[in-house]
């Protein structure tokens, strides 16, 4: 035994674990994915695929707002990991399409990874007959992770076939609903926006592990729900810019679940200002945050400004001053300073800074400040200013006495 070499060491070693059972051919896994799923086996360059293909009907009205956008292609991939390297690979890419009241749900499915450069190139195939890719999170992974698959492959002209308008849903629904639904993953998006309830799913973490599982002789059936779970995706992501369609069209006015913040910012985007304005004037009547009302303050202050209307600017941050605390300050600053650069009051902006400073000392006394950090910082910025301001107060008053006595 000691004489043997290395290589006839490792040599027996592979031959004791070996299999007992031949793994199952290519074309015979093909074959008996094509039969438990009822597919199409697709057949051409770089191999063999299974395509499935189902229709979902959708609400007259979501088909409607849909069909007046540029041509989509709804798209969500399964991988075998959760990285965009060279080692994952697409085994599943979902790909939806508006026809009148139904979305058709196009899946590509790969038996085994001597196939895969077939699915790319029926997949781009797909994608080149779009105006626009929709995606959630696929200008982060989807994407990145097909050129990554095509570059692999060689397929560079399928790849400069690709659609060049791409709409992510994901910063949308971030900006959206984050807040509210404390994040913005597609499936809580689903569930606090949509109204979708998925019976039974697998999550995005166990899905390789389903794949794994396949390929090691396991049952199609572990595939069932992988495919169901990207199907859902790719609904979901139609439904979703539908949903965003009406938000912008104004149901934005009646939405329980809706961040007005961002939702004034996408609809500044629109150049929709005074739908903007409205909103974030309604959202300051209802909110109960002081950090979320100054945020609305801010940027309903820019929209008053830019249009000219110093006096609204200055009554939303004096509502935010009748309760002696540390946001209180702020907004005497606020309401210094647009007196000050905007209203060319100095008297008034020194009034409405010594407030502020008298502010801060109330809410110290009362266990208001905040932190010791925090209220050292306000006071700061609330010295520096009557400073300043009392220097051009009284700069102002010599010159307007010279001028009475001239």
């Amino acid at each position: 035994m000691a004489g043997r070499s290395l290589a006839e060491r490792l040599a027996t070693l592979r031959a004791e674990r070996a299999p007992t059972v031949s793994p199952t051919p290519v074309a015979d896994r093909a074959e008996t994915l094509a039969s438990w799923f009822d597919a199409r086996l697709s057949r051409g360059p770089g191999g063999t695929v299974l395509l499935v293909e189902r229709r979902v009907p959708l609400p007259p009205a979501v088909a409607l707002a849909l069909g007046r956008l540029a041509r989509a292609c709804y798209f969500d991939t399964e991988t075998t990991g959760l990285s965009t390297g060279a080692g994952t690979v697409i085994f599943l890419a979902g790909l939806a399409w508006l026809e009148e009241e139904q979305i058709v749900v196009r899946q590509y499915l790969l038996p085994d990874y001597p196939h895969e450069a077939a699915l790319l190139r029926r997949v781009t195939a797909e994608l080149a007959s779009a105006d626009r890719i929709v995606t959630y999170n696929g200008r982060a992974f989807d994407l990145p992770m097909l050129a990554s698959r095509l570059t692999v492959h060689g397929l560079f002209e399928q790849q400069a076939a690709l659609p060049l308008l791409h709409d992510d849903l994901l910063p949308i629904a971030r900006r959206l609903w984050r807040r509210r639904l404390g994040g913005a993953r597609l499936g809580q998006v689903e569930s606090g926006i949509l109204g979708v309830r998925r019976e039974s799913d697998v999550g995005g973490s166990d899905v390789p592990g389903r794949y794994f599982d396949y390929l090691r002789g396991g049952s199609p059936q572990l595939l069932a729900d992988v495919l169901d779970h990207n199907l859902q995706d790719v609904v979901s992501l139609a439904l979703l810019e539908a949903e965003v369609l009406r938000l912008r069209a104004g149901a934005w006015r009646d939405a329980t679940v809706l961040d007005p913040h961002g939702m004034a910012i996408d609809l500044l985007r629109l150049g929709a200002a005074a739908d903007a304005l409205e909103l974030l004037e309604a959202g300051l009547a209802a909110c109960g945050d002081p950090a979320e009302a100054s945020a609305l303050r801010r940027l309903a202050t820019r929209l008053l400004l830019a249009a000219g209307e110093s006096g609204r600017a200055e009554e939303l941050w004096r509502d935010g001053t009748r309760r002696a605390s540390l946001d209180a300050a702020t907004a005497w600053i606020e309401v210094a300073r647009i007196r000050e650069r905007h209203r060319d009051d100095l008297a008034g902006a020194l009034e409405a800074a010594s407030a502020a400073s008298r502010v801060l000392d109330i809410a110290f006394a009362l266990g208001r400040g905040g932190s010791v950090q925090a209220l050292g910082a306000v006071r700061l910025r609330v010295e520096s200013r009557l400073r300043r301001l009392r220097r051009w107060v009284a700069a102002s008053e010599r010159r307007a006495a010279r001028k009475r006595v001239a």
